[in-house]
């Protein structure tokens, strides 16, 4: 039987580099080989410790100052009548930049406003009546209307005093009634002296006849001077008793007008003042409806060139200011449901921003501050993003904000290690094969 060894032998080797190889096999690589097969690979795992490789969850971010920069929009459809300001200038709070169309002149309008507001409701009388009675008012005329009848209304009766005369008449009657009181107490003094000495002299009389001096005729008739006597009397009380009846009338009758005066002049004033308030209220309508006014210090931007009598729909952007002292920036994302659950506050923010490429000025850091509970009706989170370093991007170069910056932004929501993340992989595998 032939051996192993006599194949061999009786194989023609064609190739003298084969042959040598084979012969001769390199000692390196039994000695060194496993080695670095050991160092590649803890040079692998060292590296994966080292290397990071975090979990991003992307979307769209606003950068914005907390006194963010102030829109305004026409509220109605209507035409630029008037243009007070210019583009990239500096207005006040409270100053008109433009006036929109209406009914009205709006001098007339913007003077009734000057003086409403420098009237309380307790000075209304220092209002000029008759000199507004000129202005061209437009819409408010109607409500200016309602409360200058009112308040001349109040003005007449507190002049004419409709209620005065009642009041004279009843002070006149009471004061006859008061002398005719007096009259009738001292007429009935006068008449009790009187019954006294009638009573005297009937005793006297009764004495007499029943001694039987007198007869029974002059005995009755001095009986019956004494009964007309307290009959007189009698009168004269039942008279005092109706004078201080009627004074009494006359007193709840003067009463009762002292409360319808003072109850239609609280009417009166009370309608006045209501009146005054609906004016009040409808000049602020037509305030915010026709007059386009800053709300801060700072700077006009236009949206587009605007000049007078251009028409203007409701909700164009007609300009922003840019307020003068910018707080703190913050940013505003709009996130996705997806991968929503893993952003937790204080986790960083990569912003590249849309007016500053990221490959030339770098990317701008922030911190989550907080996200919303619930979505919204497109199922987008609000998360709000603090800016620990303002506009200083990672090339160490800081932005300028004009008005608000745009751009995409990725939340680190797990910031792992290499290692970690292919160990976490594994034990995600090792998890479904043991299920």
């Amino acid at each position: 039987m032939e051996t192993k060894a006599d194949l061999l032998e009786r194989i023609e080797l064609r190739s003298e580099a084969v042959q040598d190889v084979l012969a001769q096999p390199p000692h390196w690589m039994f000695r060194w080989g496993n080695a670095v097969i050991l160092g590649i690979i803890f040079m692998i795992l060292l590296m994966s410790y080292f290397i990071r490789y975090p979990e991003f969850v992307p979307a769209t971010i606003v950068v914005t100052a907390q006194n963010s920069p102030e829109k305004l929009e026409a509220r109605i459809d209507s035409r630029i009548e008037k243009i007070f300001i210019k583009d990239h200038q500096r207005v006040r709070k409270g100053d008109i930049l433009m006036v929109l169309q209406s009914t009205a002149n709006y001098r007339d309008i913007l003077q009734l406003k000057r003086m409403v507001d420098s009237i309380s409701p307790g000075q209304l009388n220092a209002l000029p009546v008759a000199r507004l009675a000129t202005f061209n008012l437009g819409e408010l005329q109607s409500d200016y209307n309602s409360f200058a009848k009112a308040f001349q209304d109040e003005k007449l009766f507190n002049k004419l005093k409709p209620y005065a005369p009642e009041n004279i008449a009843a002070d006149q009657n009471i004061a006859a009634y008061k002398g005719r009181m007096a009259m009738l107490k001292e007429q009935r003094g006068l008449e009790l002296e009187k019954f006294d000495l009638v009573k005297k002299n009937f005793q006297r009389a009764q004495q007499l006849f029943n001694a039987k001096v007198i007869s029974l005729a002059e005995y009755e008739t001095e009986k019956m001077k004494m009964l007309q006597a307290r009959q007189s009397i009698e009168s004269t009380n039942i008279s005092i008793s109706q004078t201080q009846e009627a004074i009494a009338n006359l007193h709840k009758t003067k009463s009762g007008t002292n409360i319808n005066t003072e109850k239609d002049k609280i009417n009166l004033a009370s309608q006045t003042l209501q009146l005054f308030e609906q004016l009040r209220k409808s000049l602020r309508e037509w305030e915010q409806n026709y007059l386009i006014v800053s709300s801060t210090d700072g700077t006009t931007s236009f949206q587009q060139f605007w000049a007078e009598n251009q028409f203007l729909k409701r909700g164009n952007a007609i300009l922003t200011i840019l307020p003068d002292h910018q707080k703190g920036l913050i940013g505003r994302m709009l996130v996705p449901a997806v991968n929503s659950g893993k952003i937790e506050k204080g986790e960083k923010v990569l912003i590249k921003l849309d007016n500053y490429r990221y490959q030339e000025y770098g990317i701008v850091e922030g911190r989550v501050q907080n996200i919303s509970f619930t979505p919204d009706d497109t199922g987008n989170y609000y998360v709000d993003v603090t800016l620990p370093k303002g506009l200083t991007t990672s090339y160490k170069k800081t932005l300028v904000l004009d008005k608000e910056l745009k751009g995409n932004a990725e939340i680190v929501t797990q910031d792992l290690r290499l290692i970690e993340r292919f160990f976490h992989q594994f034990a995600k595998l090792t998890v479904y094969q043991g299920k």
